[in-house]
């Protein structure tokens, strides 16, 4: 049976790589800071903030798929797990002789991006590319799908009729943490897919307004009022709250200033995915 080491697998995006792995025959070894009785995956102990030896069993594995990392505005400190953290299982991976390497980042990871998140995950690109890994590293714009955290909060704001929503006119693309996760799995078998950087969009541009309007068109809610605060004012409210409106982080709403001015489409010639829809996701007719 094949092996396979994921980071952060109990999290959003993990979970789902790792749900699709074992339904693909693939053993998957989890990396997890404790073991807790519902884990789907075989634990493997250890901390990526904690220089200590990782405990778990001893397994030829095919590749490493790198999911662990801080959501946009999780916390203010997202350099030690995205920088030391990425360092530390790319050491282990060399350790171990594991060649493979998958490394989830974020669109718009650059030295010059406008949040430390961003910042912070090209750090970690960085590391993985001059590992000397067979590496991939995808870059997903803002994931849909269950158990996103900042979808929840836009399905509250669309669950009433009227929404608080700052001023947001970059477009952005979400994409179907499903189909990232198909992504990161093809790339196991895909020798073309090595050494190279995607950025990874839904087929659909629209604005936040745009998406919190589907959202409430899923629910039967076609008259959506929108209050919106001006971009000028919204600077104001993020450094004195730290929150933009009350949907929003201060974080997740700079990370979607970046608007995607071009569709990467090598990802879709290259893993033959067909992707997702938001607007058929969460449609009246699903």
């Amino acid at each position: 049976m094949r092996n396979v080491l994921v980071t952060g697998a109990t999290g959003f995006l993990g979970q789902e790589v790792s749900q699709r792995l074992m339904r693909m025959g693939y053993r998957v070894v989890g990396l997890t800071r404790s073991v807790r009785d519902n884990l789907a995956v075989i634990p493997m102990v250890g901390d990526l903030l904690v220089d200590a030896p990782f405990v778990g069993p001893d397994l030829p594995f095919e590749a490493v798929i790198h999911c662990a990392g801080h959501h946009p505005g999780e916390t203010n400190q997202v350099e030690p797990l995205h920088e030391e953290g990425t360092r530390r299982i790319v050491d282990e991976a060399m350790r171990r002789g594991i060649r493979r390497f998958i490394y989830i980042s974020a669109m718009g990871a650059s030295f010059q991006a406008p949040t430390r998140f961003q910042r912070s995950k090209w750090v970690g690109e960085q590391i993985v590319v001059n590992a000397g890994l067979d590496y991939t590293i995808l870059r997903p714009h803002l994931m849909f799908g269950q158990g996103s955290r900042t979808f929840q909060r836009l399905e509250e704001a669309a669950s009433r009729p009227w929404a608080v929503l700052p001023e947001s006119k970059p477009l952005i693309q979400p994409v179907y943490v499903g189909d990232v996760a198909e992504i990161a799995l093809r790339s196991l078998w895909l020798d073309r897919t090595v050494g190279q950087i995607y950025d990874i969009g839904g087929p659909q541009s629209m604005n936040l307004e745009d998406v919190v309007r589907h959202i409430a068109r899923d629910i039967h809610l076609f008259r959506l009022l929108t209050v919106r605060i001006p971009k000028r004012y919204a600077y104001y409210v993020l450094h004195k709250l730290g929150r933009v409106g009350p949907i929003l982080t201060g974080e997740e709403w700079e990370f979607l200033q970046h608007e995607v001015t071009r569709q990467d489409s090598r990802w879709l010639i290259d893993y033959g995915i067909l992707p997702h829809s938001l607007a058929i996701y969460y449609s009246p007719l699903t």
